[in-house]
């Protein structure tokens, strides 16, 4: 028979193991595969909700963005260049920017397709661009850093809102108080795999990032998203921070479904 001090530690012992089995786990303890998580689908419909939910989303077809940026200049980094944007979005992906930075000014137009000169003309950098790579560039993850950022700031959602984006999804451990996804796509490299971050309590996209370069490489690219505010029927971040630049974007003002034609997004000759 055990003594009355093992016998008292062995049902302390018991207790606790008991306590931690049946406790539920804080947000905190969030990782992949917990409860907290479920599955990839439940993790992306989860951020689809918060944003406003599937009837929102559905409902959006155009944005409008003014927004003020930061970046080290490339000539100075000790010192800031401060840009002003007006990102133009048109469902599905066409996009339209007028940047304004001291006394220059630029339009960039992407068609959906291809981007225009600085000038909103018709660009012919890219006729010899092979027709796979040409398609590859429809999904923004495969675009260059400058039009990726364009892409990405124009439509802070579009992670919500493009269709087939990736491939498919797995989730993958993330730090304390996140859920993780592995985003699955192709690149001119072949497979990529992406990481898309998502605060597991209010389910809101945080972090992308993104291959750039052969696998093997090891780099990324990365996007913050913070601050998400109220904007018609859905919540939009207000504060993006591309690292690739390390160029801090505000957004000061948006509007949802506002009308734009579809000649806007079409460069000049």
């Amino acid at each position: 028979m055990p003594a009355p001090n093992r016998l008292r530690s062995l049902c302390r012992f018991r207790a606790l193991l008991l306590f931690v089995l049946l406790c539920p786990r804080s947000p905190g303890q969030t990782a992949a595969g917990a409860p907290g998580c479920g599955s990839p689908q439940a993790v992306l419909a989860y951020y689809r909700q918060a944003l406003g939910g599937e009837e929102a989303l559905g409902r959006l077809q155009s944005l409008i963005l003014e927004a003020s940026a930061t970046e080290p200049h490339t000539f100075n980094p000790s010192s800031a260049a401060h840009t002003r944007y007006r990102f133009e979005w048109k469902a599905p992906g066409k996009v339209r920017v007028n940047e304004r930075y001291a006394l220059t000014f630029a339009t960039w137009i992407f068609d959906g397709t291809k981007w225009s000169l600085w000038n909103g003309k018709v660009s012919h950098n890219e006729d010899a661009t092979p027709a796979w790579r040409s398609r590859l560039k429809a999904f923004p993850y495969n675009d260059d850093p400058q039009f990726l950022m364009f892409r990405v700031a124009a439509n802070p959602l579009l992670v919500a809102t493009t269709k087939d984006l990736y491939a498919s999804y797995e989730l993958e451990p993330g730090p304390p108080g996140t859920c993780a996804l592995a985003a699955l796509g192709r690149s001119q490299w072949g497979e990529r795999r992406d990481l898309l971050t998502f605060d597991a309590a209010t389910g809101l996209l945080t972090l992308w990032t993104i291959e750039a370069g052969p696998p093997e490489d090891h780099a990324h690219v990365e996007f913050q998203f913070s601050g998400y505010q109220p904007a018609d029927s859905l919540l939009i971040p207000r504060f993006l921070f591309f690292d690739f630049y390390k160029a801090e974007i505000r957004i000061n003002h948006a509007i949802v479904n506002a009308p734009l034609v579809d000649s806007a997004f079409v460069p000049q000759p």
